[in-house]
């Protein structure tokens, strides 16, 4: 083998790159920095800059290690075919010199545009990912039908869009393809998507497995290896994260052949370029071994960070969206499970403050010779940290969330996450509220005081920048709020009443009330019970955290949104009688009690400031029993003639339920019926996957889907229509005009019910035709208007209204809050989905992970990404939505 003594042959040719490769309803950039519809995407629009992917094609060397340490080319002339995914200002002129160059993880296609996003898109610079390669690992694990390795992920999404990407299995590959991109990128030419950008420095970023990628990178001489014409190095400096090189995960492989050295004690070699390293506590702890003498000079710079209060996983901002891990949860991948949901907030000690703060460090150094700032090391005594009172290390880069603390950091216990602990995970976990007060006997006041003043003198430092600082304060008094709340004073634990309408109300207020008013709303139920306060799963947590609860039974049971909405309204002022008008008041309420929280947060004149409605009948009654009857005729005209079946006018709700049941269960016997059954509960917006028990099935499994329709069916279609007709004065419902050919292309979903009349040998034509000619049902006027009025949505909440569901319920379909989301303003409502299956039955982790999504909005003015553990999700469209006051089909 040939010593590598100048830079290598495949390092000279020149790179072609494509077009960028346009995206379309049917062709999606896979694992983007970026995903549509995500705050993200927003802050990206503001900024005013794009998300672009291409493809580049190389050809690289596969080196090997002598005994001396030097390198040789194993292997030269390799091809390659990669993407990289590229976020650049719209207009060059905001173009500020720099590009951040990061690569994407070889395991789930992860990326880490989270942790220096908002500096990139103020700062106008240029971020880009590339695809590198893979590792030992992942590529062991990875099978046709589930890959893990990045490398197999891209043709296993979409085939067509990613035919030709192509990554030679040796990992060895990697360092020719880190520095031909970042070559390229350094000193575009023609063809390249920044050709004519007057680039001015390029930086490396990289966390866990991407960090020790750098840090190899570094230390087998790749940095000295790729030079521009005028010998300068093509990567100006360098962020390694959460890597510690005292362990093997620290450093990356140089092929994927050769033997793996312990190289645990080997330092960081010295470049002429400046390497910070910033790891969390989890890493901090294993650097046991000497590490680099730190360096002030920018050639050869380096310094070391350590952080508390996070852990490998953490960013320090809750909520950031993995697009991959989205992805693959849509597509069903076997090798990605939703995060659990938690009781307890994610950490909020600012990892990505403080990297976006070394970066800015790091160019200054670069371009100015100003040194970044020194830390000490976390303090570490035995096996563990030195604490302080509240259970926080210390030591490290003091930020103020460690030195002016409101809770210790820590990994949650299972019971606050569904029985499942998130892996390499912090959480703000509660303290005695008496080490608070002792801590700040000035209060909210006092806390704030210090918390700013810390702030600002790390700005002052250098350890924060002025943006990240803002949004921190902004952060610090929402928590404020809930360490510090009122207290219910001299009022009493609990108290109740009977309203004007003679209603029942209830209340309880801990003696740490925080000052937010909680107002639930229970679901539909045949008899009048107590009122509930809260589900019994999340009662104590609530009471522990602070929250006042409220409810009334309605008055009336049944379908009662006629006096529930003046009940809950009058129980608020009741409310206020006894302890004072709350800071905050928030409706919330599961199933038809989700309608009513979605009345509440529409009335002109509210008397609350946010709802959240829980696998609700948002749709209404009206759209939501039309779809259901669209269903139930289907089920009659095709599976159930001679069944006895009442589509309106429905005496006995139960024994016309049993028949329908009967004529499900016979229907799933035969192939025949098992597809006609399917076309039903596609009209009638039942998902497939419906029972909590049951795994979600596969995409393509029609037979499982038709299952899990079956199962939700009678309950999903006839529904209690008797107590609603008696009270609107007769039948409210209607499919006479309805085109059922048009509703099924409408559906999306034609592909499944048309795979499974194929099996059958049936002719769906001709039950279209059948169902477009049979007897229709006609509504009574009076009757609409009575359920238009209680209680169709208008789609025009007036205060901010968050609507959470599972994917898989088959009582209120999920496509009953895409027909909200589509009808109201995006400032104004939102949604939360969960991989889960059933009607409500929601643990008490995700009612609090709910209300705690709701608050920051109310805090912030905008929506953020879904909380930690809820999805993305887009359900299949309603067929009958019905807006008041705009559209009623």
């Amino acid at each position: 083998m040939a010593s590598v003594l100048m830079a290598a042959p495949a390092a000279a040719q020149p790179l072609h790159w494509s077009a960028p490769i346009a995206q379309t309803a049917k062709s999606r950039i896979f694992a983007p920095l970026v995903l549509e519809g995500t705050k993200e995407a927003q802050a990206l629009a503001r900024a005013g800059y794009v998300q672009e992917e291409y493809f580049v094609s190389g050809t690289g060397a596969i080196y090997g290690e002598k005994e001396d340490g030097s390198l040789a080319v194993r292997q030269g002339q390799v091809p390659y075919h990669t993407r990289i995914v590229l976020i650049r200002p719209r207009d060059p002129k905001r173009f500020n010199g720099i590009v951040h160059f990061a690569l994407q993880h070889p395991n789930l296609a992860g990326t880490q545009w989270g942790r220096i996003d908002s500096l990139v898109l103020r700062s106008g610079a240029v971020y880009a990912v590339a695809i590198n390669g893979s590792d030992a690992p992942s590529r062991k694990a990875s099978t046709p039908a589930v890959p893990v390795a990045t490398t197999d992920l891209p043709q296993w999404f979409d085939a067509k869009r990613y035919a030709a990407f192509n990554i030679p299995k040796d990992d060895g590959i990697r360092w020719d393809i880190i520095g031909q991109i970042t070559s390229a990128l350094r000193d575009p030419a023609k063809g390249s998507p920044l050709a004519g950008w007057k680039v001015r420095r390029v930086y490396g970023s990289g966390w866990s497995f991407l960090g020790s990628q750098w840090r190899s990178w570094i230390n087998f001489g790749f940095h000295d290896l790729y030079r521009r014409r005028d010998g300068s190095p093509v990567i100006d400096g360098y962020l390694i994260g959460i890597s510690a090189g005292a362990v093997d995960a620290g450093h990356v492989p140089l092929n994927s052949t050769d033997p793996v050295k312990n190289r645990h004690e080997q330092k960081l070699r010295v470049i002429d370029s400046p390497v910070i390293e910033l790891t969390s506590e989890m890493e901090a702890i294993t650097n046991i071994y000497p590490l680099r003498e730190e360096s002030d000079a920018a050639k050869g710079g380096y310094r070391i960070y350590e952080l508390g209060g996070v852990s490998h996983g953490d960013s320090g901002v809750s909520g950031q969206v993995r697009p991959s891990t989205w992805q693959l949860l849509d597509r069903r991948h076997g090798g990605v499970e939703p995060v659990p949901v938690c009781s307890v907030e994610d950490t909020d000690s600012p990892m990505r403050d403080v990297a976006q703060a070394a970066l800015v460090n790091l160019d200054r150094w670069v371009s100015e010779g100003l040194p970044a700032p020194r830390a000490s090391r976390m303090q570490v005594v035995g096996k563990d940290y030195a604490r302080d009172a509240f259970g926080n290390p210390l030591g490290g880069i003091r930020v103020a969330q460690l030195d002016v603390p409101l809770v210790r950091y820590g990994e949650a216990q299972a019971s606050a996450c569904g029985g499942k602990v998130p892996r390499r995970n912090l959480k703000r976990l509660p303290v005695d509220a008496s080490l608070i007060a002792q801590t700040y006997p000035g209060g909210r006041g006092d806390y704030l005081a210090r918390f700013d003043a810390r702030v600002d003198s790390l700005v002052r430092e250098r350890w924060l920048l002025a943006a990240d600082a803002a949004e921190e304060k902004r952060a610090a008094r929402r928590y404020a709020d809930q360490a510090f709340g009122p207290s219910r004073g001299d009022g009493p634990a609990s108290a109740e009443g009977v309203l004007n309408n003679g209603a029942k109300w209830a209340s309880e207020v801990p003696a740490n009330w925080n000052g937010t008013l909680l107002v639930w709303g229970r679901g539909y139920s045949a008899k009048l019970g107590a009122p509930e306060l809260a589900p019994a799963n999340a009662k104590p947590l609530l009471l522990e955290k602070g929250y006042a609860l409220l409810a009334s039974d309605y008055g009336a049971a049944g379908w009662s949104l006629a006096e529930a909405v003046p009940a809950q309204t009058q129980a608020i002022a009741a409310f206020a009688k006894t302890y004072g008008k709350p800071k905050t008041t928030i409706a919330w309420g599961n199933s038809m009690g989700g309608l009513v929280t979605t009345a509440l947060a529409e009335q002109g004149r509210p008397v609350v400031d946010g709802a959240i409605a829980f696998c609700p009948s948002i749709g209404g009654a009206v759209g939501m029993m039309n779809m259901a009857l669209d269903g139930a005729y289907a089920l009659q005209q095709l599976l159930g003639r001679d069944a006895g079946l009442q589509l309106t006018g429905v005496s006995d709700d139960r024994a016309n339920g049993q028949r329908a049941e009967s004529v499900v269960q016979a229907a799933l016997a035969t192939a025949q019926g098992r597809a006609r059954l399917a076309l039903a509960g596609v009209l009638s917006g039942i998902p497939g996957w419906t029972r909590r028990d049951s795994p979600r099935p596969a995409q393509g499994d029609v037979e499982a889907q038709v299952d899990e329709i079956g199962a939700s069916f009678t309950f999903g279609t006839f529904l209690p229509r008797v107590d609603q007709e008696q009270r609107a004065g007769g039948a409210f419902s209607w499919n006479k005009g309805v085109d059922y050919t048009a509703q099924l292309a409408l559906s999306g979903r034609r592909a499944f019910v048309e795979a499974l009349y194929a099996k059958a040998g049936l002719d769906l034509k001709a039950d279209l035709a059948r169902l477009n000619g049979g007897a229709r049902v006609s509504a009574k006027p009076a009757a609409v208007r009575y359920m238009m009025e209680h209680y169709t949505p208008n789609a025009r909440p007036m205060v901010p209204l968050l609507s959470v569901q599972a994917i898989g319920d088959g009582a209120t379909s999920p496509s009953l809050q895409r027909a909200y989301q589509e009808a109201a303003d995006p400032a104004m409502f939102s949604t939360l989905w969960l991989a889960q299956a059933g009607h409500c039955g929601f643990s008490g982790e995700v009612l609090v992970a709910s209300l705690r999504q709701l608050e920051q909005r109310l805090a912030d003015g905008i929506w953020g990404n879904p909380a930690t553990g809820f999805v993305a999700h887009q359900p299949a469209p309603m067929l009958r939505p019905c807006v008041r006051g705009r559209n009623c089909r």
